[in-house]
């Protein structure tokens, strides 16, 4: 039982971390979204502790939590590429949030279901 959580596990949060060939489900793509968030907010709480005590420890792990926030927010560009292969569109559709209200056609990532079958980037995801 616990070798089948941690496969799931280790398929949502780190295998193709920074991959753009095939393509991402809904589900994988919101998990690393999600993990995103929650170290994002779990290194700002430890900023904060560490302001308070001033401890060598707690200012090692901040760097290291902080270290993973940065993979992790550079992974969802790999990710989101990766779900746009899944909806059979280009990874350069990207682009498009660097245009004002851009966000929020990128928002369609997490609700758009995937192509059926096989598409021009692949396989269906398995997971």
């Amino acid at each position: 039982m616990d070798f089948v959580v941690s496969e799931k596990i280790y398929i949502l949060f780190i295998r193709n971390l920074f991959s753009i060939k095939g393509r991402a489900s809904r589900k994988e793509y919101n998990a690393r979204f999600i993990m995103m968030w929650i170290l994002g907010f779990f290194s700002l709480y430890m900023c904060e502790i560490y302001d308070l005590y001033h401890n060598i420890f707690i200012g090692l792990f901040v760097v290291l939590v902080g270290n993973i926030f940065m993979i992790y927010v550079i992974q969802v560009f790999f990710v989101a590429h990766r779900r746009l292969h899944d909806l059979n569109a280009s990874g350069w559709w990207q682009l498009i949030t660097l245009i004002p209200m851009g966000q929020l056609l990128m928002i369609g990532l997490i609700f758009f279901k995937g192509t059926e079958g096989v598409n021009k980037y692949g396989e269906p995801p398995t997971y």
